[in-house]
């Protein structure tokens, strides 16, 4: 074996030793053809395509050619047209199934969603492309949209944060509920001045309820939760109502307010001023949707009403009104209120409220308060959306939608919604003195 190597080692040897300069020839030849070829291809390029240019291997990266700039561009334009096309097709899908009141659009407002989500959609494809304004896709859907719709229900688009607790995404009562209320070991701020009263003038009192709902948030920002106690609220109404001797006209403003009428409405403020029991029924109908039945079973979780939904026939027998053909399970709602009678009030009662509170159930509430001898001045808010408490996210341009899935109706089957806001005196505009209403007050002619 060794032998072997021997021979084979002495004979790349000779090898080498006889073709030295031929080899030392070849390297150098191989050498220098690198060294041309590094840097004649980059050359040869350049020369046939100005645009492209060496990587900068310490630098920046290179610009993109035009080519690649106006493919990105084109790429990005037909990315936001087809998200926003998809959303406007989400929206339109969502309402086919959930909105209670497309028939009441078509009759009130001479409109067929569908035709009209058709020519919206033919115009949002020539522009959805090119807009790229931060408020472009909630603008036109609103305008062009929504808006045509009527608002029934507080249809409408808002932005909502998509990084939320559980909680936060149930469809009904958004916002109202966290965990860090019952928590000892969390501090939440107190809410100062829930109720605030004041005098305008000789005989005249002002009471303004800024909530019923004792736990919340700042609904800007979201943070620092706020909470009312109850009790204390109860205390302090009491302690109110029964020292009213020298007051003639109470004004009581829940302007604004959109949520929280049966838990403390009913209880705080009129139960104080029946002289008997009062008895209401009203009725919520919802579709088959899978959205508006979440809502229908948190709704009635809330509330602890029946378990399951029955079927519409067996509820609108004694109906005069028809129910649009979408509605297919339904549940009735009854009150019964009894009065108090924590002060012996015998003056006016002037309830102060806007279209904030005029929405989902609360008609059946402010009615009550109207039989009861409240006289409601309406005051036109804009400025309201009304139901605000469920909500599903558009999938690629960060909007919600939201409006009230159920159909709440009065026991001869009216919609709350058809029938609007209903009151005794309607003002534009009430200012800070309230001048207005004691200009109402003082000539004491209830609207007809």
């Amino acid at each position: 074996m060794s032998l072997r190597m021997y021979i084979i080692c002495s004979r790349i040897v000779l090898f080498f030793e006889r073709y030295k300069v031929f080899l030392r020839r070849l390297y150098w030849f191989c050498a220098i053809t690198a060294a041309i070829l590094v840097f004649a291809i980059p050359i040869g390029l350049s020369i046939r395509n100005p645009n492209v240019r060496l990587p900068q291997f310490h630098g920046p990266p290179p610009q993109l050619n035009e080519f690649m700039r106006e493919w990105t561009l084109a790429m990005n334009q037909a990315g936001r047209e087809q998200g926003r096309l998809n959303d406007f097709a989400v929206l339109v899908n969502h309402i086919s199934e959930n909105y209670p009141f497309v028939e009441l659009v078509a009759s009130q407002n001479g409109v067929d969603y569908i035709k009209l989500a058709v020519t919206v959609f033919d115009e949002l494809a020539e522009v959805a492309r090119y807009d790229v304004t931060p408020l472009f896709f909630n603008n036109f859907l609103t305008e062009q949209y929504l808006s045509i719709l009527g608002g029934f229900g507080g249809l409408r688009l808002t932005g909502e944060p998509r990084a939320m607790h559980n909680w936060l995404t149930q469809p009904y009562f958004f916002n109202y509920y966290d965990w860090r209320f019952n928590d000892d070991r969390l501090y939440v701020p107190v809410l100062d001045g829930n109720i605030t009263s004041k005098v305008l003038t000789e005989g005249i009192l002002y009471l303004h309820i800024n909530s019923f709902l004792p736990k919340g948030y700042e609904p800007v920002n979201r943070n620092p939760f706020w909470y009312f106690c109850f009790d204390m609220d109860k205390h302090d109404l009491k302690s109110l109502f029964d020292n009213l001797y020298d007051i003639d006209d109470l004004i009581i403003d829940i302007r604004g307010i959109g949520s929280g009428f049966r838990d403390y409405f009913i209880p705080q403020i009129l139960a104080q001023y029946l002289d008997e029991p009062i008895y209401m029924r009203y009725y919520a109908f919802h579709s088959e949707g899978r959205f508006s039945s979440r809502v229908s079973y948190a709704f009635r979780t809330w509330y602890g009403l029946e378990d399951e939904p029955t079927c519409r026939s067996s509820l609108e027998q004694d109906f005069i009104y028809d129910l649009p053909e979408i509605l297919i399970q339904g549940f009735p709602v009854e009150i019964a209120v009894q009065p108090l009678r924590y002060t012996t009030f015998e003056g006016r009662i002037w309830l102060l409220t806007d279209s904030a509170n005029f929405s989902g159930p609360n008609f059946a509430y402010l009615q009550m308060a109207q039989d009861a001898g409240f006289t409601i001045v309406y005051e036109e808010n804009t400025k309201s959306v009304g139901w605000a408490t469920s909500f599903i996210h558009l999938p690629h341009s960060g909007l919600s939608v939201r409006f009230n899935p159920l159909y709440f109706t009065d026991d001869t089957g009216r919609s709350f919604e058809e029938t609007g806001a209903f009151y005794d005196y309607r003002l534009a505009y009430i200012s800070d003195d309230f001048s207005e209403v004691l200009a109402v007050i003082k000539q004491f002619q209830p609207y007809i």
